[in-house]
């Protein structure tokens, strides 16, 4: 049985039907033909050479006419669906030239009523529910692996450190990301405070109560927080007014101050371009510098791992290069001196 395939509606013999069989497809022909089509052209005149010149007239013929066949019927498919679409209004022309707009106002209001408005706002809060269950779940999926493989991660990013003179690109972004975040110092001093543990909220009574979603909206926000360099002080003020530098635990009436450090790379492309193109704004500012930022960090880093691998692979090569050189020298040992002793 002979796959049915579309084909043209002309009357006439298409041109991969009249060639020789002989000669082989000019796939060139039609650059714009899929590659479906292109197959399906090979496999046809593969199985119409093998046949009779009246054979093959007739095979033809059948084929045209399926091709018709399926295309009427996909013609009155598209036909069906038309009509099964709401139409709110269509075009009545009268005198062929003056055109006259009639409303079906049945359709608007099985459309438009009451009913239908209650559910397709169920639909879009229910929808609207999910993706942000989904989001949510994404965002949790990420940070926990982020976490969890920091050490491959950090591995990975090393050269971006050397080359942005950082501890941690990474934090540094994250701090002149979250530098203008409300609160965001607040959130550092209470974890520095109990000594950067993300979950410090859970042992008090006042917390006991959360819900799910609200204890990982508090993690996430201490999350971010501990992304962020800062510089901590924690002291404790005594009669005479000067200070006195103490750790956390020493006292309840201790005070801890943190300010953001920005010594750091990002900072100083920031203020560069701040100091000459002072049209770009706030937001166009952080755009272009954490653009400018990461471009540099990662292209370096791409390098850089070229580099040392390149370099590992062509002294691995020239390690196994002596490998005949060790493994004589291991025998002769082994002959020498250990197969005596032993």
């Amino acid at each position: 049985m002979l796959p049915l395939c579309k084909l043209p509606t002309t009357t006439t013999t298409p041109r991969f039907l009249t060639m020789d069989p002989n000669i082989d497809i000019d796939i060139f022909r039609d650059l714009d033909a899929s590659f479906m089509e292109i197959f399906h052209r090979t496999q046809l005149q593969r199985y119409l050479e093998h046949l009779p010149p009246g054979e093959r007239e007739q095979q033809l013929n059948n084929i045209m006419a399926q091709g018709d066949l399926y295309l009427s019927q996909q013609q009155q498919q598209q036909q069906q669906q038309q009509q099964q679409q709401p139409r709110y209004y269509h075009v009545h022309w009268i005198f062929s030239h003056i055109p006259f707009i009639i409303l079906n106002f049945d359709q608007m209001w099985r459309d438009f009523s009451w009913r239908a408005f209650w559910a397709r706002t169920i639909d879009a809060i229910t929808s609207a529910v999910i993706m942000t269950v989904r989001a949510l779940r994404f965002t949790t999926f990420i940070i926990g692996s982020g976490v969890y493989f920091q050490g491959v991660v950090r591995r990975l990013f090393v050269f971006c450190d050397v080359i942005t003179f950082s501890d941690n690109f990474i934090r540094d972004m994250f701090t002149y990301i979250l530098r203008d975040s409300k609160d965001i110092l607040d959130q550092c001093v209470l974890l520095e405070r109990h000594l950067r543990n993300v979950f410090y909220f859970l042992q008090y009574d006042e917390y006991s109560n959360l819900s799910s979603f609200q204890v990982i909206k508090l993690a996430y926000q201490n999350l971010l927080a501990s992304l962020i360099n800062v510089e901590c002080i924690t002291y404790a003020p005594n009669s005479t007014g000067s200070t006195t530098t103490t750790t956390t635990s020493s006292s309840s009436a201790t005070t801890t101050s943190c300010k953001i450090l920005t010594n750091t790379l990002v900072f100083k492309l920031s203020s560069v371009f701040q100091e000459y193109f002072p049209a770009l704004g706030s937001t166009g500012l952080k755009l272009i510098t954490l653009w400018m930022y990461i471009s540099y960090a990662l292209i370096g880093d791409i390098i850089c791992l070229n580099i040392l691998l390149f370099v590992s692979y062509n002294l691995i090569n020239r390690f196994m290069g002596y490998k005949q050189v060790f493994q004589g020298l291991r025998d002769i040992l082994w002959n020498s001196l250990f197969n005596f002793i032993l």
